[in-house]
């Protein structure tokens, strides 16, 4: 799971082995994004983005399917 908070100091994103501070909702969830589909790839299961109230709803973000050569 992956979670983004807003923050005092900006829009904070947390994720296994990651947490950065961001200055606007767009860098924060494109950060957001990038972790839970390394983490979907590394597991190979989906990972929800929890998003704070007012954003909307969580993203669920699915592992990449890779074609066999």
């Amino acid at each position: 799971m992956v979670t983004i908070k807003e923050a005092a100091t900006g829009v904070l994103v947390e994720g296994t082995g990651f947490r950065e501070t961001f200055r606007n909702r767009f860098k924060a969830f494109m950060a957001a994004h990038a972790v839970a589909l390394g983490e979907a790839a590394a597991t190979g299961t989906p990972v929800t983005i929890v998003v704070p109230a007012g954003w909307g709803e969580p993203v669920i973000i699915e592992p990449i399917m890779r074609l066999a050569a």
